[in-house]
C-alpha cells in the first residue's frame, strides 16, 4: 500500500513538473514580444521577407537546408494576413516557441503513456530551462525545431520496435511518423541528420539482436529517406565545397571536449566557482544514472545464468523490461555521443566544422535518457526499499534509502538549476527589452538622406534592418558579407577621411558613425586629427551589440 501512495508522490510531482513547464513555456511566449536581433537572426528574417524561390536560392548560398526557413515565412505571412501591417521579428519569435509545446504533446500522449507522468513531467523541464536550451526558445534559430524534430523521430523509432508484429497498423504509423522527421531533421539543420542517422542506427541495431526479419523494412526506410532528401543533394554538396575552401569555425582540441560539457550542464549562477562544480555534479550523476542501469543489468544477467545452470524456474519478474528501458536509456544518450563524434572527425579530416550550439538538436534525447534513467532508479529502490520493510518489519535505513533520497536530491537539484538558469535568461531578455527601446530611440536620429559608417561589419547589417532602405552605408576599410547584403540592404566601403569631406561638402546629408569595440576611439581619433567635428551621441545596446552613435556634421575650419 505503502508503495502505491509513493508512486502516485512521484506521479504528483511530474505532474508539477509538466504544469511549471508549461508556465516557463508560456513566459517565453510573453518575451518573444522584443524587438531586438542579432546578426544570425537576422538571415532569418531577411529570407522570411522574400519570395519562396528567392529565400531557397539565399539558403542554397548559405550552410543550412531550407525547411526551417520555409516555417518562418509562413507564419509570418499566416501573420500579415491576419493582421496587415504586422512586423517580421515578434512572429518569427514565437515560431521558436512552438517545438516546446509540441513536446508537451509528446509528453502527454506518448512518452506518459509509455514511461509515467514523472518521466514527461522531468524531460520537459528539463528541455524548456536547463543550461542553453531557454534562449532557443526565443531565438530566431532552427535549433529549437532541429530538436523536436530529432526527439520526435527517437521517439517513434522506439515506437516502431516497440509496437510489434501483432499491431501492424501502429507499427506502420510509427515508421511513417519517423521517416518524416528524420527528413524534417535534415532538412532544417544538418547535424540535426546526423542525430537521425544516430536514431536509424539504433534501429538496426535492435532488429539485428531481435527481429532480423524486420531489416528489409529498415532499409526501405533508409531508402525513402534517401530519395525524399535528393531534391537537396546537390546543393549540400556545393556547400561542402564552400565549407572546405573556408569556414569561420575555429579548430577543436581535446579541451573542446570538457567545453561540451560546460555547454550542456554548466548553470548560470552569479558565481563562476559554483557553476564549474555544479556542472562536474550534474555531469557525475548523469554518468552515474546511466551506470546503475548498466550494474543493475550486469547483476541481473549473471543472476539470471546462475537459476538457469542451477535449472531454477523462478526468474525476476519484469527484467526483460528494465533491460529494454537500460537499452533505450543508452540509444537515447548515443544519439547526441554520435553527433559530437562526427562532429569531431569531421572537424580533423575536413575542416573544423563543429559548434557547441550543433549539439541542441540531440538534447532532447539527451534530457529523455537522463528523466527515464532518474525515473528507473527510483522505482527500483523503492520496490527495493518496501521489500526490506516488508520484511525486517521496521525502517531500516540501509544503502537503498540512502541512494534513493541521493535520487530525490538529485531531482531537486534539477529544479534548482533549471530555475535559475531560466531566471537568468529572463532577466537577460528582460534588460535587452529595456535597451532595445532607448537603441531604436537612437537609429531613429538618422534620416533617410544621411549616410552611415560602421567599423563591424555585423553591426552594420542588423542596424540596417533598422533604418530607412535610402540610408547609405559604408564599412570603414572592409567589406561586408555578400549573402547578407543580398538578403537585406547593400553596403559599400570607405577608406578614406577625404571621402567623409568630400560627402559632407557636396552632398548636403548628415554623417554618421555607428562605432563598436575599442578601435571606434582609435577611428575617431584619427578623424578628429584629420579636422572631422566628431559628436558622440550615446552609448547604446542592439541585443548583444554595444556600439557608440556619433554625428559627424562638419568639418573644422
Amino acid at each position: 500500500m505503502n508503495v502505491r501512495k509513493k508512486i502516485a508522490g512521484r506521479d504528483i510531482f511530474g505532474y508539477l513538473l509538466l504544469v511549471l513547464s508549461v508556465v516557463l513555456l508560456c513566459r517565453s511566449l510573453t518575451l518573444c514580444f522584443s524587438n531586438d536581433i542579432w546578426y544570425d537572426e537576422l538571415f532569418t528574417i531577411g529570407m522570411a521577407e522574400h519570395s519562396y524561390s528567392e529565400l531557397i536560392r539565399f539558403t542554397a548560398a548559405d550552410v543550412h537546408p531550407p525547411l526551417y526557413y520555409c516555417i518562418v515565412k509562413v507564419f509570418v505571412d499566416l501573420c500579415k494576413l491576419i493582421m496587415p501591417g504586422a512586423g517580421t521579428i515578434i512572429p518569427a519569435k514565437i515560431v521558436s516557441v512552438f517545438p516546446c509545446f509540441v513536446l508537451l504533446l509528446y509528453c502527454l500522449y506518448f512518452i506518459r503513456k509509455r514511461f509515467g507522468i514523472f518521466v514527461s513531467g522531468l524531460f520537459l523541464f528539463c528541455a524548456a530551462a536547463m543550461p542553453q536550451l531557454p534562449a532557443y526558445t526565443v531565438e530566431v534559430r532552427m535549433y529549437g525545431w532541429a530538436m523536436l524534430f530529432v526527439t520526435a523521430a527517437f521517439l517513434h523509432g522506439y515506437g516502431t520496435i516497440t509496437a510489434g508484429v501483432k499491431v501492424e497498423g501502429s507499427r506502420h504509423l510509427h515508421a511513417a511518423a519517423l521517416v518524416l522527421y528524420g527528413l524534417a531533421a535534415a532538412y532544417t539543420q544538418y547535424f540535426a541528420a546526423v542525430a537521425v542517422g544516430m536514431v536509424y542506427l539504433c534501429v538496426l541495431l535492435v532488429f539485428l539482436k531481435k527481429d532480423r526479419s524486420r531489416i528489409k523494412e529498415w532499409f526501405l526506410w533508409v531508402i525513402v529517406s534517401a530519395l525524399g532528401y535528393m531534391p537537396w543533394l546537390l546543393v549540400l554538396y556545393r556547400q561542402i565545397s564552400t565549407v572546405r575552401e573556408s569556414y569561420w569555425i575555429l579548430p577543436l582540441t581535446w579541451r573542446s571536449l570538457g567545453g561540451c560539457v560546460k555547454f550542456l550542464l554548466k548553470p548560470a549562477f552569479s558565481n563562476d566557482r559554483v557553476n564549474t562544480v555544479l556542472a562536474v555534479i550534474l555531469f557525475a550523476a548523469y554518468v552515474a544514472v546511466w551506470g546503475f542501469q548498466a550494474v543493475k543489468l550486469y547483476h541481473n544477467g549473471k543472476e539470471k545464468g546462475i537459476n538457469v545452470e542451477n535449472k531454477m524456474t523462478v526468474i525476476q519478474c519484469g527484467e526483460d523490461e528494465k533491460a529494454e528501458r537500460f537499452w533505450t536509456i543508452t540509444a537515447a544518450i548515443s544519439v547526441l555521443g554520435g553527433l559530437v563524434l562526427f562532429g569531431f572527425v569531421a572537424s580533423i579530416l575536413i575542416r573544423p566544422i563543429f559548434v557547441y550550439r550543433y549539439m541542441i538538436s540531440a538534447l532532447g534525447c539527451f534530457w529523455f535518457s537522463f528523466a527515464l534513467g532518474l525515473d528507473e532508479i527510483l522505482c527500483i529502490l523503492k520496490t527495493r526499499i518496501q521489500e526490506q520493510k516488508e520484511t525486517s518489519g521496521r525502517h531500516n535505513i540501509g544503502r537503498s534509502r540512502i541512494v534513493y533520497c541521493a535520487g530525490i536530491g538529485l531531482v531537486i537539484l534539477i529544479l534548482i538549476v533549471g530555475l535559475r538558469d531560466y531566471r537568468a535568461f529572463c532577466g537577460e531578455e528582460e534588460y535587452k527589452t529595456v535597451n532595445m527601446s532607448k537603441t531604436q530611440k537612437a537609429l531613429s536620429l538618422i534620416g533617410p538622406q544621411d549616410a552611415v559608417i560602421y567599423n563591424f561589419d555585423q553591426v552594420q547589417a542588423v542596424t540596417a534592418y533598422y533604418l530607412p532602405e535610402s540610408v547609405e552605408r559604408f564599412l570603414w576599410q572592409a567589406d561586408g558579407e555578400k549573402l547578407i547584403q543580398q538578403i537585406i540592404s547593400p553596403c559599400g566601403r570607405m577608406d578614406d577621411t577625404d571621402e567623409i569631406v568630400d560627402m559632407l561638402e557636396t552632398g548636403g546629408k548628415n554623417i554618421w558613425f555607428i562605432g563598436s569595440f575599442n578601435s571606434r576611439d582609435d577611428i575617431v581619433a584619427e578623424w578628429r586629427d584629420e579636422g572631422l567635428d566628431v559628436e558622440e551621441k550615446g552609448s547604446f545596446l542592439l541585443e548583444r551589440y554595444w556600439f557608440n552613435l556619433y554625428r559627424i556634421s562638419k568639418v573644422c575650419p
